[in-house]
């Protein structure tokens, strides 16, 4: 084999041990440094992301209501299958009340109605309020319930300014709101 290969392997140098500790430890500290900032941003982005899912049930049900020609509701539902009071964080329902006997209570949803699609917020850890336990769209696309409601979510750690709010006028159009809030 050539004499010059054997030369240039030699010269080869490695990291030494006391770099790389000295690298791990830059990195140990930038780290810390940037994860409370990074858990801010998951939290943000989980918090967006619930906004978006009731923005597009309530779409949803709006269009559907005009589409169907008959009341489309919204409700909390913790089991998927039934309405149940104040347990907007764990999910809820969109569906068809054709026999308009739904309020909102628990076991609102019977044989007469017909479940369009079914939200769930699983391991989402922030508390959602709504100023109705339900909230239904007539046929013509407006809020059947009269006055604007709010649909707030605060993030586990009530961070006020990580919460969103959708606010639905008479109209039954929503608006967003990301800042002003108030976390209970």
């Amino acid at each position: 084999m050539d004499q010059r290969f054997f030369k240039k392997a030699h010269k080869i140098k490695g990291y030494t041990l006391i770099e790389l500790l000295v690298a791990l430890g830059i990195l140990g500290a930038l780290l810390a440094l940037a994860l409370p900032g990074f858990q801010d941003v998951i939290e943000s982005s989980n918090t967006n992301r619930q906004a978006k899912n009731f923005w597009v049930s309530l779409n949803l049900a709006r269009s559907e209501a005009i589409k169907r020609g008959i009341n489309v509701s919204i409700c909390a539902s913790n089991n998927a299958t039934d309405c149940n009071v104040n347990t907007w964080s764990a999910g809820w329902i969109v569906f068809v009340d054709n026999n308009g006997d739904a309020d909102g209570a628990v076991g609102s949803i019977d044989a007469g109605d017909i479940v369009i699609r079914v939200f769930q917020t699983a391991g989402a850890g922030s508390t959602h309020t709504f100023t109705v336990n339900l909230f239904s769209y007539d046929n013509l696309g407006f809020g059947a319930i009269g006055g604007v409601q709010t649909f707030l979510i605060c993030p586990a750690t009530n961070n006020a300014a990580n919460a969103r709010s959708i606010e639905i006028g008479a109209s039954g159009r929503g608006r967003r709101i990301d800042t002003g809030l108030v976390c209970p």
